[in-house]
């Protein structure tokens, strides 16, 4: 499987190893580990939190001020898995528990591992966005928990366009421009807990010039449909809230990497009124935006 712009192997575990594979990209690799202490042997561990309807606690192996000083850090979603990896490299290792399937395994690796690993060593900056493509350009949705974004990537899905991510996008700055990169090729419509969802044909495998992006505004369900551009600090005020990994080591560079984002991209507000029905409306006011 190709995403993040890297081969994922899943080395353990066949079922998830579709063998698509791009010898142009670097690989990350999945990898069952026996080691019991896998997880118990970082000294420093965070509180258990609820994450994707479980409860899941960090760990790493030093008290730190930046990311850089770890070697490494750890997951462990309680009666499921622990996962462990060194900073910087590219092998993930997994202990299961007693609840572990093949399906959980590879949501938890894509959903949420591999952004935490590129965040951490400042691979990519993740956005909580979703992201498909307007005639060959990767535009990008943001919006408020339960604000409508999966609702209109699933309809541009279906109209045919390229689906760069479901609500994991990966950002990094390159020739004055930032570039999106895919994240998986999965888009779940309906936010079922500890599920990718649909697996999608159209996807991107290379990064690209991110176009501009579309702050959704809830309104009501009778409310014409507006498209107005954000300007100045309302730009990263409209965008502020779209960070996917929140550790504290990581919020200079996240505040400047959005810093610099809301610079050189445009970022628009778009009117969503709540119905169903009219959501052709908005993918027209979209689609007539963009050309």
């Amino acid at each position: 499987m190709i995403a993040f712009n890297f081969n994922i192997h899943f080395q353990d575990e066949p079922s998830l190893s579709d063998h698509i594979l791009d010898i142009n990209k670097d690989t990350i690799n999945i990898v069952k580990s026996f080691d019991l202490e896998l997880f118990s042997s970082l000294p420093v561990k965070h509180e258990y939190i609820d994450m994707s309807g479980r409860q899941a606690c960090y760990a790493v192996d030093r008290i730190y001020s930046e990311c850089r000083d770890l070697s490494q850090l750890g997951v462990d979603v309680k009666n499921l898995v622990s996962f462990v990896w060194s900073y910087g490299q590219r092998t993930l290792f997994y202990l299961p528990q007693e609840d572990l399937t093949p399906a959980l395994l590879q949501f938890w690796v894509l959903h949420t591992i591999i952004p935490m690993m590129l965040s951490i060593d400042e691979t990519y900056t993740f956005l909580h966005v979703g992201s498909i493509e307007i005639s060959g350009e990767p535009i990008l949705f943001s919006a408020e928990s339960f604000g409508g974004k999966s609702t209109l990537i699933d309809y541009f899905i279906k109209k045919g366009h390229i689906l760069l991510s479901d609500d994991t996008l990966g950002v990094y700055y390159e020739d004055d421009t930032f570039k999106a990169i895919a994240s998986y090729p999965y888009h779940r419509p309906y936010r079922e807990a500890e599920s990718l969802g649909y697996k999608v044909k159209n996807t991107l495998t290379s990064p690209k010039k991110v176009k501009a992006t579309y702050l959704l505004e809830r309104s009501d369900a009778h409310s014409k449909v507006i498209i107005s551009e954000v300007k100045g600090v309302e730009k990263y005020r409209a965008l502020h809230f779209s960070v996917f990994i929140n550790f504290d080591c990581l919020k200079d560079v996240q505040f400047k990497t959005l810093s610099s984002f809301v610079n050189v991209t445009s970022v628009y507000k778009v009117t969503l009124p709540w119905d169903l029905a009219r959501l052709n409306e908005v993918y027209d006011a979209i689609i007539r935006h963009n050309t």
